[in-house]
Parts: C-alpha cells; structure tokens; sequence
C-alpha cells in the first residue's frame, strides 16, 4: 500500500471509531496520550491490511470476524445494512425487527425455492450466531411454517447483558446450516422383557464421555459394553445396545446415530400401572470409536425384582436426511417499540 493511501484510509476512520478502539484493545488505566497512539496503530495495523470499504464488505467475513473479536461496537457501524441473502436455493429475509428496552425480537424467514426440502420440523442445527455491537444472550426458536410459500419463520430473542440496544444499532444473524424432516415417535419398549432382567458384567473402562454426568463424576460412570451384535433397531437412526442390573441398578442403552449430521436423540422413561412417569435418576453419553454414533445410557434405581411392575416408554427425535448447508448472512438496524 502506497502512503498517500494509506493516508487516505485513516482519515476515512473517524474519531468516534478510534475511541472505541481505546477501550477495545486496553482495559487499564493509561494516559490519553497513550492510548490515542496505540488506538491508532490499531488503525494502522487494519489499513495495512484491508481498506476500511474492504473490512466493511459483506462478502469479506473473515476482516469482519477479526474486527469483531477487537471492537463488535466499530464492527458492526462498518457492516453494511442486508435485510435478505441468498444460499443454495434458500432465502433468508428479515421481517421484522424491534428493540424493547434491553430485549430486541426479531422476524426471520427462510424461504425454499425449490419447494421440497423446508417443514414444520425446521430448525437451524445450532449453527446460528448473533452479532451485536455490545455483550449479549440470545436464542432462537420455529413460530411458523407455511406449506403453500416453503417458508420457515423463527423468533430472535436478544438479551443485552451491560448495554442497552438503541434504535440504529445494528445487529448481524448468519447461519450455516437447517434441519428437517425429523421424526418424532413415542412407544412402549417391548423388546425388553422386564421380568427377565440379568447382571451386567462386562464394562467400558474408559468411556469417551460426551455429555450428561450432571449427578455423577466421570470416575464414577458405568457403561456397559454395548451389544452390536444383536443391537435391535427401534427407529431409523436409534438401536436398543443393551439393558441390565448394573450395580443393584437398571442401565439402558441406546446407539443414537450419526449424531452431528443428524441430531438423533431421545428420552427414556419408566410408567407404572396407573400411568404415573418415573424418569431417569441419571443418563451419560459416550461416542463410539469413529465419534460419528453415540451410546447414550439411562439410569433407574429400580431393581430386577421391581421391574416387572413397570412399562419401558420411549421417546424419539430422529432425522436421517443430514442438513442444508449454506452461507446465510442478514445485517439490520433496530427500530424502537412503538
């Protein structure tokens, strides 16, 4: 970069960005001597390598990621406003948006063009981020699907933790991928025979945990050895790996698949006779060899001899069909509540 540009590019930042960037980069006290400096070669570190249009360009996320991570204040006043965007056939469009005090909601649809991949199982695979000029909360749910447009509709919720949104901020929502076509399915496990209930024995000795553990410590975990062997499918993406008296307690076992791609998951739970619910004292998660299947295993304290007082009940979230992916990026100003 010549000098005369490179002039040119700083003066293109303007006072206000250059404060902010005193506060981004220094949280100790210094004088404003110093830190006006180092704000500055903040600057010119930035100019040196993209120009100030260039980090401001929708399509150049990865100067953007950088600006943010250093200032989300200055990253987002140079992002340019893009209510609607375009990826692999889907339309993402905001509706609408409104801020409320220290909460902002926000309309977003998801618009299918080719009309046969979208349904009221949508979700967005938790691969959704938010982008506010300050620190927040935020998540995301369904409200909608409509079969005669293709469209999804989800609510943004957005919690500022230390600063309140105003009317003009900006905030960017992107995701990467959509879920659907999932399954749901609840039924009576009759491939356990609760009065026939034997001793587990055989035991992974070093599981490699993936999730639960909320009342347990990993040294305390005791998996059973999954049956591949004679694993019984119960639905498509969710087989029955073993079940037994573990320790004067009763284990449950189930290989949920390809979970990453798919989000197959579930719950199981014991009823009595008169239909009252007895969930699970507690369930654990480890992955397989490959870390593409999960065995997920439930816990009761429930002995041998009082199961056969019991029905085994499962619940199932299931999708086979792996997720649209895609680079789906939106940035809007915030208007007030009226």
């Amino acid at each position: 970069m010549r000098g005369n540009e490179l002039l040119q590019n700083i003066a293109e930042v303007d006072n206000d960005l250059i404060l902010e960037s005193e506060n981004a980069f220094y949280w100790e006290k210094k004088t404003i001597h110093v830190k006006r400096w180092i704000a500055v070669a903040a600057c010119l570190c930035l100019c040196f390598c993209f120009t100030v249009p260039a980090l401001a360009a929708a399509g150049n996320e990865p100067a953007y990621e950088v600006l943010y991570s250093i200032s989300p204040s200055i990253a987002q006043k140079l992002k340019p406003v893009n209510v609607s965007c375009e990826d692999n056939c889907i339309v993402m469009t905001v509706v609408a948006a409104e801020v409320d005090g220290d909460k902002a909601a926000i309309l977003v649809s998801m618009h299918d063009n080719t009309g046969e991949r979208l349904d009221e199982t949508t979700d967005l695979f938790d691969s959704y981020s938010i982008h506010t000029p300050y620190d927040q909360s935020g998540g995301c749910s369904l409200v909608s699907y409509d079969d005669d447009t293709n469209t999804a509709t989800f609510m943004l919720t957005v919690e500022q933790m230390d600063h309140m949104l105003i009317p003009g901020d900006k905030i960017t929502f992107s995701v990467s991928k959509l879920l659907s076509k999932k399954e749901h399915s609840c039924f009576k496990l009759t491939q356990i025979n609760t009065k026939d209930v034997h001793s587990i024995t055989e035991l992974v000795t070093d599981p490699d945990v993936r999730g639960g553990i909320e009342s347990v410590g990993c040294d305390d975990l005791l998996p059973m050895k999954p049956d591949e062997a004679n694993a019984i499918g119960l639905t498509d993406g969710a087989a029955l790996t073993g079940y037994g008296i573990v320790e004067g307690k009763l284990h449950i076992q189930l290989r949920y698949n390809d979970i990453l791609n798919t989000d197959n998951h579930g719950d199981i739970y014991l009823k009595t006779q008169d239909d009252k619910v007895i969930v699970c004292e507690n369930n654990f998660a480890f992955w397989d060899e490959s870390h593409v299947n999960s065995y997920e295993e439930y816990v009761f304290s429930i002995s041998a001899e009082e199961l056969a007082d019991y029905e085994i009940w499962g619940e199932f979230w299931t999708c086979n069909n792996g997720p649209i992916k895609g680079n789906w990026q939106v940035t809007f100003p915030m208007v007030s509540k009226e």
